[in-house]
């Protein structure tokens, strides 16, 4: 059975709770209605100016980097310096890892050595997730130290992309770079050790043919057989 509800007299209502509350909410609001409209307003225009800020850098670093590109496309002389600007401007932006590749890959072939590593390593030390960019950097890495002559630390630097990528489809280059760079090092066991992975497990690979010439070659540098 329903039961119908007592109307509350205006007597009663005044001493309501609920309705005093109310009552007094709706009047804070006629009164206080300006301030809040300013406050939502003004959060809106933080928001909006915020994101208007987030946009503007990022066209301004996507422009930077075009000048950049276009520059190096175009063979034009200060395209390294407009690069190495970026990298500095922009070292948290996903686009700097491309910029330090070309700029370790630029002094690579200047032979600048020592400007070269500095590119690389730094790629390595922000970056490194990358398969193809680590490729690049640990191999110019690698060069690096067997252009100024110090071919074990090549190929640790040759194992160390081995040890971080074990995944990449480059692996059997790096094991060969590894073998030899300890080859010439005058590491024979580390240098076996890595030309027998590419013959153990890369054996349809282009490197495993100059893999097992060095295996042969170190056979016989152990056992001393002429």
């Amino acid at each position: 059975m329903l039961r119908s509800h007592k109307k509350l007299t205006k007597k009663e209502m005044k001493k309501d709770p609920l309705i005093i509350y109310t009552a007094q909410i709706i009047d804070y609001l006629r009164k206080e209605w300006i301030k809040i409209l300013s406050v939502v307003i003004g959060l809106i225009v933080i928001v909006s100016l915020s994101l208007f800020i987030v946009r503007g850098k990022n066209r301004a670093e996507i422009n930077a980097f075009d000048i950049a590109m276009n520059a190096i496309n175009n063979n034009e002389p200060e395209a390294m310096d407009l690069l190495d600007k970026f990298v500095n401007k922009y070292g948290g932006s996903k686009r700097v890892e491309n910029a330090l590749i070309q700029l370790g890959n630029y002094y690579f072939t200047q032979k600048d050595y020592d400007s070269a590593e500095s590119y690389y390593n730094e790629y390595i030390k922000n970056f490194s997730d990358n398969p193809i960019y680590g490729f690049n950097a640990y191999n110019g890495l690698g060069g690096v130290s067997e252009e100024k002559g110090d071919f074990s630390k090549a190929g640790k630097i040759y194992e160390e992309f081995i040890s971080k990528y074990n995944y990449s489809v480059f692996m059997p280059i790096m094991y060969l770079n590894a073998g030899k760079a300890f080859y010439l090092a005058g590491d024979k066991d580390s240098a076996l050790r890595n030309f027998n992975k590419i013959k153990e497990n890369y054996g349809d690979s282009k490197e495993q043919q100059e893999a097992i010439f060095y295996i042969k070659l170190l056979s016989v540098d152990l056992t001393g057989v002429n």
